[in-house]
């Protein structure tokens, strides 16, 4: 894990799953971080489902950096940037554009680099493979 697409794809991946765990611990204060505050418990089963689908892909991408499986990371890298934008979705269909939609901006650009990223890694991997 030398290179810096493998360290990108690893502190992403970690930052993902900790999104995940945050929303089971505190979800009235995640529910604000995604932008949609809520301010119970009782309100905030979407972020729990968040928190669900970012611990598992955040569980699943470590899981490919700590094995080394970059063509594995790369697509999953590669998908992942539809999560933002479909999170975009959501928020401004109930509270329309405004600065909350910057953290998913950042996310799919952080995911979009990394991709990009690893498919050079890969590439590069599967060339000294053939030398």
């Amino acid at each position: 894990m030398k290179s810096p697409a493998m360290w990108l794809a690893a502190v992403a991946s970690v930052a993902i799953l900790l999104l995940g765990v945050r929303a089971f611990l505190d979800p009235v204060a995640a529910s604000a971080g995604f932008g949609l505050p809520m301010h119970s418990d009782a309100e905030t089963t979407f972020v729990r489902v968040y928190g669900a689908r970012n611990a598992f892909l955040g569980a699943v991408a470590l899981t490919f950096v700590t094995l080394g499986m970059i063509r594995s990371l790369a697509l999953l890298f590669t998908l992942a940037p539809v999560l933002p934008l479909l999170d975009t979705v959501v928020i401004v269909s109930r509270i329309g554009p405004g600065h909350e939609l910057v953290r998913h901006a950042v996310i799919l650009l952080v995911l979009a680099v990394a991709s990009v990223a690893l498919w050079r890694l890969n590439g590069r991997a599967l060339a000294h493979r053939q030398h």
